[in-house]
């Protein structure tokens, strides 16, 4: 019986050593997949008449994906562009305002000169002089007081106009952000609003996050900080429980410069009691990574 208990145990010991002789290297660090997750809000308050989203369709940048009711700021604008068309009409023609009294004066001053040329030949008096200079100054003044006139009705028609143009487009802006524009290319993560819903201006409709790229935040300790550098090709590993393919290209974009506290979610007790620094190592994602997965991170590409 001895003998068999101590072979026993010589199998289990020599199966121990195996295992750890064939375990590769161990990862330099730990992390859970992110994205940068984008919080999509109307920009008007009103009916939702349409909403085109649900969780898991994907929006291009700038994609029109519902609009707010604008019954009533359409209304506005309408009234206010009939009150600046009443003003537009309003406006004189200047032109045709003062085409009698210019012919008048044209024609008043023809007279003058022919009439001083008549009183050089002895043909006409002083006197038929002096009527016609006297005309032409009264037609010059009266031209003068009418442009004069015309200029300041001209004008203050057009200071009235301009706060209703001003009031026009302010509401047709509000029109135009009543469409709830998709800010980025992403898929919809959550959707927080129905079709014929209120909506209002900053309260969320849906979230949408670009997974093309995923953000891994990895923690490793102060005396790995020598060992990573921006810009660094890490290989990122993943449990193939989650996914056929298990390495992944990864490059460190981001290191803080502030120690923390190991997060809850990373490692054992004891370990999360150290002092960290945190790291975003961006991952092109073929579609198998999900927000959320756990991973490694190796920094020694050569090793894996």
């Amino acid at each position: 019986m001895n003998r068999l208990l101590t072979l026993g145990t010589a199998l289990v010991m020599t199966a121990t050593v195996g295992t750890s002789c064939t375990r590769g290297p161990q990862p330099d660090a730990y992390g859970n997949f992110e994205a940068v997750e984008v919080l999509v809000s109307a920009d008007a308050n009103g009916k939702l008449l349409e909403f085109n989203v649900d969780e898991g369709y994907r929006f291009h940048r700038g994609e029109i994906v519902g609009w707010v009711d604008t019954t009533q700021l359409v209304l506005q604008r309408n009234q206010l562009q009939a009150e600046l068309a009443v003003c537009r009409a309003q406006l004189p023609d200047k032109q045709k305002q003062l085409e009698v009294i210019r012919e008048q004066l044209a024609k008043t001053m023809h007279e003058l000169a022919r009439f001083k040329a008549l009183a050089e030949a002895d043909a006409s008096t002083e006197q038929q002089v002096d009527n016609l200079s006297y005309d032409a100054d009264i037609l010059q003044r009266q031209l003068d007081a009418s442009e004069s006139d015309l200029n300041i009705r001209t004008r203050t028609l057009l200071a009235q106009m301009e706060p209703i143009r001003q009031q026009i487009l302010q509401i047709q802006d509000r029109i135009d952000n009543a469409y709830v524009v998709n800010p980025v290319e992403g898929t919809v993560l959550a959707k927080y609003a129905e079709q014929y819903e209120l909506a209002a201006i900053g309260k969320p409709l849906y979230k949408v996050a670009n997974l093309d790229t995923l953000i891994l935040r990895a923690y490793v300790e102060e005396p790995q900080l020598a060992e990573v550098q921006l810009g660094q090709e890490v290989v990122v590993a993943v449990d193939s429980t989650y996914a056929g393919q298990t390495r992944f290209t990864g490059r460190i974009g981001w290191i803080a410069d502030k120690a923390e506290f190991t997060p809850k979610v990373i490692q054992t007790r004891n370990e999360r009691a150290n002092l960290v620094y945190a790291l975003k190592i961006y991952v092109a994602n073929p579609g198998l990574l999900k927000i959320g997965m756990p991973a490694e991170v190796y920094f020694n590409r050569q090793e894996q």
